[in-house]
């Protein structure tokens, strides 16, 4: 080996290091918050029906400003735009860890999101860019994904370890050293790109009216419990949603230039069935997660070591089932792997529809790892049908929208069978244990019969093959970074 091509590996392996750390953080905060959230209600004082904003918050500005960050990597610099985002990414962080009240961490958990937000689709375009050829682009892009997941395995383990030894404050605080070395090796490391003479505007409009609109929405949802659906504060708040999401689509369609979403790729079947069947399948699995962690803590007494203990096959299953699913799509009728995955999907949530408050802990991780499997099964045909509607100058688009529609499936699941369960916590007039136990039993049956819809769905708009998207002949530009990672996972299956 050469002298010069040591010299060459050497910062890239550095650069991919650093990426997959980004990834990581990102990632794991997805998950680690998930096991904090009692002690989080305690201290500060959070109602039942707002505690779900701590999820809620990150997740709605990440997935609303995910496809302007693309933009304004693609703009403004991927090492400005990096660097800045990791930054806003910490300083939110220890904001979060130091916040002295409910409200406090709920708006830092949106600066937090936006940071996030941002700075994903910006290592995509790095690490895109550092690993020019398709050889070597996938086999960064494996390790990238690898750690990825590894980061949502952890997640739980980790958040009960720092709740239980230390604080749930350290669930976030963990995030500023780590990202003060990462903003450091950015600064020193990650290519310089000379300034560019902007020619195109940022269609921060769309992106502004995207995520408020959706905010609304998710707000009039969960305040819908409270208040009742024909109170002046719900009424309020659909009618900004509407009048948001509107403002959105005239935007999009007539006065920006470019528009972050153009309506046209909408055109495509493949393209609209990938995004509705997202949005439908996580509408039960943030839910999930953030019903369970409440549910082992408060109802069964498991501590948050444990509790993230428990969460680790569950986490498994979902990476085992979207292994399974890579390797299938290609080969079986797509209809009939995403039914079966969402079958999965609404036998395990039925299970758990059946709650008592002396279920045994075995019982319920069981019936939710069978959700997870579910749940990764279709993540294959909904991936590959989101991506190959599009030609790979598009695909960095296609994967935007697809980690959008996801988080706001999401964050609407969420809202609806959080306030579900908080209802039917304050109806059943029983014990404590008895109530929430009921209240978490509605929202998991809810979810099931959800899960059903979705197959019913994806049987009707799915084609029954799927091939993978089209590789594209050159360097991936600024669109196709996202379905580059997802065309490698297809290709090894």
């Amino acid at each position: 080996m050469s002298r010069q091509t040591t010299r060459e590996r050497i910062p890239q392996l550095g650069i991919l290091v650093s990426l997959a750390v980004a990834e990581f953080v990102m990632t794991l905060d997805l998950s680690i918050v998930n096991v904090a959230l009692p002690s989080i209600r305690i201290d500060l004082g959070f109602a039942a029906d707002s505690l779900q904003w701590v999820v809620n918050a990150y997740a709605l500005a990440f997935g609303g400003i995910l496809l302007l960050g693309g933009r304004m990597a693609d703009l403004f610099g991927r090492r400005r735009v990096f660097c800045s985002a990791l930054a806003v990414f910490s300083l939110a962080s220890l904001g979060c860890a130091l916040t002295p009240g409910a409200g406090a961490l709920v708006a830092a958990r949106v600066v937090q999101g936006l940071g996030a937000g941002v700075l994903a689709p910006t290592t995509l375009s790095i690490l895109t860019a550092v690993y020019p050829t398709p050889s070597q682009r996938n086999r960064a892009l494996s390790i990238w994904t690898a750690v990825a997941i590894g980061g949502g395995a952890a997640g739980g383990v980790i958040g009960g370890v720092l709740t239980a030894a230390l604080s749930w404050r350290w669930v976030f605080l963990v995030n500023v050293p780590v990202g003060t070395v990462l903003f450091g090796y950015g600064l020193l490391r990650l290519p310089r790109e000379p300034r560019r003479a902007l020619r195109e505007r940022v269609d921060v409009a769309g992106a502004v009216t995207a995520t408020a609109g959706l905010s609304a929405l998710v707000w009039a949802l969960v305040r819908a419990e409270v208040a009742g659906w024909g109170s002046v504060a719900v009424l309020s708040g659909l009618a900004a949603a509407a009048l948001l999401l509107g403002g959105f689509l005239v935007i999009e369609q007539r006065l920006a230039h470019p528009p972050l979403v153009p309506l046209s790729v909408f055109r495509s079947r493949l393209v609209t069935a990938g995004n509705l069947l997202s949005f439908l399948s996580f509408v039960p699995v943030m839910a999930t997660w953030y019903l369970l962690s409440i549910y082992l803590q408060r109802v069964l007494g498991c501590t948050p070591v444990e509790v993230g203990l428990w969460f680790l096959p569950m986490s498994l299953a979902v990476v085992g089932g979207s292994q399974v699913g890579f390797r299938l799509v290609v080969r079986v009728d797509a209809r009939v792997l995403f039914g079966v995955g969402a079958l999965l999907g609404a036998v395990g949530l039925d299970r758990l529809g059946r709650l008592s408050a002396g279920s045994s802990v075995v019982w319920v991780v069981v019936a939710a790892t069978i959700t997870m499997v579910g749940g990764g099964l279709l993540s294959a045909p909904i991936t590959v049908a989101a991506t190959s509607g599009l030609g790979p100058e598009q695909g960095g688009l296609a994967g935007g929208l697809l980690t959008t529609t996801r988080q706001v499936g999401g964050a609407v699941g969420l809202a609806v069978m959080g306030t579900l369960a908080a209802a039917h916590t304050g109806a059943a007039g029983s014990g404590p244990a008895a109530a929430m136990t009921a209240g978490s039993a509605a929202a998991f049956t809810t979810g099931a019969l959800v899960f059903v819809v979705t197959a019913v769905v994806g049987a009707l708009t799915l084609p029954a093959r799927l091939a993978p998207p089209a590789t594209a002949t050159s360097p991936p530009g600024r669109h196709d970074a996202l379905s580059q990672g997802r065309r490698a996972t297809v290709r090894r299956g």
